[in-house]
C-alpha cells in the first residue's frame, strides 16, 4: 500500500468588520443636547453675547466664526442682539474639545486549514497457477473536509474626542459678575467622534441645538444630524454671506 502526498491548503479567514459605530465612519453625527430653563418666562429677548471663557475674547476670530451659528438660530427664536447697557439678557458662549481618549478593541478570526484529500493506492499480489503471479491495483481518496485550526486576535485601538457647546442665558445687571446673574435658561450640546476638529463639528452641533435654545427639555436629547443634510450647507452660507 503506498500513501500519495496530501493536498492541503490553508485558508485565513478576512479580518471581522470593525465596529460599526467607530465614530468617523458613520454618516450621521450624533449629538447630546440638554436644555433647561426656569420657570419664569423670557418676555424680553433683546440680549448682549459674551464669552464664557476667560481665556478667549470676543475678538478671537474662532469665536466670532461659532458666534454666528448661534446667533443665527437665536434669531430664529426671535431673539435681538444688541449692544445697548439695558438688554433684558447675558448669554455667555463657550465651546471646547477634552482631551483624546483612547479605545482599544479586539478582532478574533478563526484560522481554517483543508485536510484530506490523500490518495492511497492498494496493491494485491496473488499467485496463479504454474507459479505465476498477478497483482491488482485500486486507488482510494479521502474525502476533503475544513476544520479550524486557531484563532488570530489582534488588538487595535482609536481615539475618542468630546466637543462641545453651551450657552447660558443670565438676567442682565450690569456690573455684576456672571455667578451673580440669575440664570434663566441654558443649553448644552455635545458630540463625541473620532475628530478633534471643531470648526467641521460646529456645523452640526449649532443645527442640532437650534430647536433647544431657551426652552426645558426635561432630559437629554439624542439628534442625529445626516452628514449631508441640506441645512447644514444653509447654515455655512447663511453665516459667511456678507
Amino acid at each position: 500500500m503506498r500513501r500519495t502526498g496530501p493536498v492541503k491548503r490553508t485558508l485565513t479567514v478576512v479580518t471581522l468588520l470593525m465596529v460599526a459605530l467607530l465614530a468617523g465612519c458613520s454618516s450621521t453625527i450624533p449629538v447630546k443636547v440638554d436644555a433647561i430653563a426656569a420657570k419664569e418666562p423670557v418676555a424680553d429677548k433683546h440680549y448682549r453675547w459674551f464669552s464664557g471663557m476667560d481665556n478667549v475674547s470676543l475678538d478671537d476670530l474662532y469665536f466670532q466664526e461659532f458666534s454666528r451659528y448661534f446667533k443665527a438660530s437665536l434669531k430664529q427664536q426671535g431673539y435681538v442682539e444688541s449692544e445697548a447697557g439695558d438688554v433684558a439678557l447675558a448669554i455667555y458662549f463657550s465651546y471646547g474639545v477634552s482631551p483624546g481618549r483612547t479605545v482599544y478593541y479586539t478582532t478574533s478570526t478563526p484560522i481554517y486549514d483543508w485536510f484530506g484529500g490523500d490518495t492511497i493506492i492498494y496493491v494485491e499480489t496473488k499467485e496463479e497457477g504454474g507459479g505465476q503471479l498477478s497483482r491488482t491495483t485500486s486507488t482510494v481518496t479521502t474525502p476533503v473536509y475544513r476544520r479550524m485550526v486557531g484563532v488570530d486576535v489582534d488588538t487595535r485601538s482609536y481615539t475618542l474626542y468630546t466637543s462641545f457647546v453651551v450657552l447660558e442665558a443670565k438676567r442682565y445687571e450690569p456690573g455684576k459678575s456672571p455667578k451673580e446673574m440669575k440664570t434663566l435658561w441654558k443649553t448644552t450640546a455635545s458630540t463625541t467622534t473620532r475628530s478633534n476638529d471643531l470648526r467641521a463639528l460646529m456645523p452640526a452641533l449649532a443645527l442640532a441645538a437650534s430647536s433647544y435654545l431657551g426652552v426645558d427639555t426635561g432630559e437629554a436629547k439624542l439628534v442625529k444630524i445626516k452628514k449631508d443634510d441640506p441645512r447644514l450647507e444653509q447654515l455655512k452660507r447663511q453665516i459667511n454671506a456678507p
